[in-house]
């Protein structure tokens, strides 16, 4: 029998029930949940998790919020930049100024790089001048060694300091010592004795730098003043003005190097000597001598150089290129070596291969003028 009643209360019921599940997807409750989670999320752990959380929440919450988590997601990424900016300022402000010359490396600024050509070849000299502000003292000794007959020993020695007023311009001081033992050579006095022999300066400028013209040129004027004959030894006053022209290149970068010299040196002689073919006394004597020099060196390591050089010298009666009285061809090798951070030494020893004196004519070596043998021992020290 049909009962209104019931039907009624089942009729409210359902729509109740209905009522009670549309109300529930105020999934607002939940939706915000999700996003307190994601937020603690995002805080947590980082952007990338944030930013998919965030998408897979959002569901069709807009584009507004999938805007705003991608702008979220770029701010942390300026810190690894910023990061990395102050590394590379660290590795600029710790670099320092490089290693020491000719003793590997690159140099700082307002200088050459790598090695310094001055000391590498023996006799001849590269055009490469101290930085500014550089300071080096430096004992130089050349040794003259056997005439044609007889005992000869010369030993000249050069003490300076070496001031660098700019990285192009140099200036030197010093004073001469002499050694010479002579015993039995025509023409000379027997002497055994060491003696100061004067004093010098020098000024060498560079008008073109090898790293940066790919060639190296410099040129340096040195007035002398010696006590003594560095021939014979005899007693006189000389005044000597050394002009040098320097040329070096680099062939393969601080592994080989070759250089070369001209030099032309006028000298005014005091004798006050008697001559008994004129019957008068001299006064003045005038000479001078020319020079060409070439040299190649190569690292063995970056502290030790070895090479070989030419020169061809020779002596004239007067101004050059006046009477020739001799010239002698020499060969030989040469060593360069760095002893410790600021010190170096550089060796070279010559023979006479050829030569003429005009005195000798029949003879294939100059030995009046020259000898038959010439080493140098030039040690360095950078302040």
């Amino acid at each position: 029998m049909f009962k209104p009643k019931i039907w009624l209360r089942l009729g409210a019921l359902a729509v109740a029930g209905s009522a009670t599940v549309s109300s529930k997807p105020i999934h607002a409750t939940e939706t915000v949940d999700r996003s307190r989670a994601v937020v603690g999320q995002y805080d947590g752990s980082g952007t990338v998790v944030a930013q998919r959380d965030t998408r897979g929440a959002g569901g069709e919450g807009g584009e507004g919020g999938e805007a705003g988590s991608s702008r979220r997601a770029v701010a942390p990424k300026t810190a690894p930049q910023k990061q990395q900016k102050s590394k590379v300022k660290q590795r600029k402000g710790g670099g320092g100024e490089g290693g020491e010359r000719g003793y590997g490396g690159e140099r700082g600024q307002g200088g050459e790089q790598g090695v310094n050509t001055r000391y590498i070849f023996g006799f001849t000299e590269g055009a490469d001048t101290e930085r500014a502000g550089e300071k080096e003292f430096e004992n130089d000794t050349q040794g003259r060694l056997i005439k044609r007959s007889g005992t000869y020993t010369a030993l000249q020695n050069k003490s300076e300091a070496e001031f660098g007023l700019t990285n192009n311009l140099m200036v030197e001081f010093g004073v001469f010592g002499l050694y010479q033992r002579i015993q039995g050579v025509p023409d000379f006095n027997d002497r055994n004795a060491a003696r100061f022999d004067g004093a010098f300066a020098e000024v060498k400028y560079r008008f073109l730098d090898r790293n940066v013209h790919g060639l190296g040129m410099a040129f340096s004027v040195e007035p002398e003043w010696h006590r003594y004959s560095e021939l014979s030894g005899r007693f006189e006053n000389s005044y000597d003005l050394e002009l040098k022209l320097y040329v070096d290149k680099e062939l393969i970068p601080g592994r080989l190097y070759v250089a070369g010299n001209l030099v032309y040196e006028p000298e005014a002689v005091f004798a006050n000597e008697f001559n008994p073919e004129t019957g008068q006394i001299i006064t003045w004597e005038h000479e001078s001598s020319f020079q060409a020099l070439g040299a190649i060196s190569g690292a063995v390591t970056p502290n030790l150089f070895v090479g070989a050089e030419v020169r061809y010298l020779t002596v004239y009666e007067g101004n050059f290129p006046n009477q020739l009285e001799g010239q002698a061809l020499y060969l030989g090798p040469t060593l360069y070596a760095r002893l410790a951070p600021k010190s170096t030494i550089t060796l070279a020893y010559s023979f006479q291969v050829a030569g003429k004196a005009m005195e000798e004519p029949d003879q294939h070596l100059d030995l009046l003028n020259f000898e038959r043998q010439q080493f140098r021992v030039r040690w360095v020290y950078e302040f």
